[in-house]
Parts: C-alpha cells; structure tokens; sequence
C-alpha cells in the first residue's frame, strides 16, 4: 500500500500544480498518401476538373492517377450503384442525367475515388496523470476529402465532392485507480478501500 500512496500523492500533486503538457506525451500521424498535401489543394484540384470537357489524359496530369497515384480506387458499375441508389426507394430517375448514362452504359462507366485525408492524434492532457495512468487525453487534429469522378468513353462526365476541412476532436479516458483500475476481485477492493480519505 506504500507504493500505491506515493502514486496517488504524486499524481495529486502534479495536478494542483496545474501541470499541462510539455511535448513530451506521444503523438501519431496518419496520411493517406496522396499529391493533395492540404484541402485547399485537394479543394483546388477538384475544381478544374469539369464534367464533359476533362479526358482522362488530364485527370492524370492533375494528380488523379490511380495506376501512379497511391490510394486511388478504381470502381466499377456494380460498385457505383449502391453509392447513387443507397436506399430502395431512390430510383433510376432520380439520379442526374449524366450517372444515369454512365451507369446504364456498364462497363463503359468506371468511376474513380479518391480519400486523402491527414489526421495527427496527440496526447494533450496532464502530463503525470497521463504517465500515472488516471486520465489521458488525445485531440485529433487533420482534414479529409472525398472525391468521385465518373468517367465514361474516357471523358469526365459526373464529379462528386465531401469533405471535412477541420478536424478537432478530444477525447477523455479517466481512471480513477489508475494503474490499478484493471485489477479485479480482492485486489480491486482492496486498493479502492486504500484510496479513500
């Protein structure tokens, strides 16, 4: 029980000192790989493709290559309809002019995805209660992007875009015993018993 004392004593006094962060919590970062290094260039890229006009030979040289670009998936018309027509009761006829040609024309319709995204979750809450195992806390910080291009006899027919430009996100794991929150039986009665006043 003298060990388990000086835990909690320790760890209530880093935290009246009002003790934050000091970088020296650990941190992820995760990147889809892609030529889109921000959502405005992602944004950006986007906007010059126009349905109709923009061959396949310029989506390429626009960084929409998925047999050179990384983590660009290439869809059939099986895969495209249950995008456009989630529910059963969207019909046909519902979807714009132009999907409905695309997709009636089967495997002369291929659509091409693309999902950069960049997410960075660190570790932002008190240092020693973060180390001592009784509250850590992660802020996710990043954007993504979702871009669906649909292209029909080598020429952009339908684009698609969503996307969250900011993520923010905290999130709050408490552990009142701390190291000892996972014990179970005797041993986790005994050390509640032992942290009380």
């Amino acid at each position: 029980m003298t060990v388990l004392r000086l835990t909690v004593s320790a760890a209530a006094a880093f935290a009246l000192s009002g003790c934050a962060s000091w970088g020296i919590l650990p941190s992820t970062t995760e990147k889809t790989e892609s030529p889109f290094q921000t959502y405005k260039s992602a944004e950006d890229a986007y906007a010059q493709v126009k349905p109709f006009v923009t061959t396949t030979r310029e989506l390429k040289d626009r960084g929409f290559d998925p047999y050179h670009t990384p983590n660009i998936r290439v869809l059939n018309y099986l895969d495209l309809v249950p995008r456009f027509m989630p529910q059963q009761s969207m019909k046909m006829e519902d979807l714009d002019p132009a999907v409905q040609s695309c997709l009636t024309m089967r495997d002369r319709c291929t659509g091409w995805l693309a999902e950069p995204s960049i997410s960075s979750k660190d570790r932002t809450g008190n240092v020693a209660l973060d180390v001592l195992g009784f509250e850590r806390e992660t802020t996710e910080t990043g954007w993504k992007a979702s871009m669906l291009i649909l292209i029909q006899n080598g020429v952009v027919v339908y684009k698609l875009w969503s996307g969250t430009p900011t993520i923010l996100e905290v999130k709050t794991d408490s552990k009142p015993l701390g190291p000892l929150q996972d014990l179970s039986g005797p041993a986790a009665s005994a050390a509640a018993g032992a942290i009380k006043p």
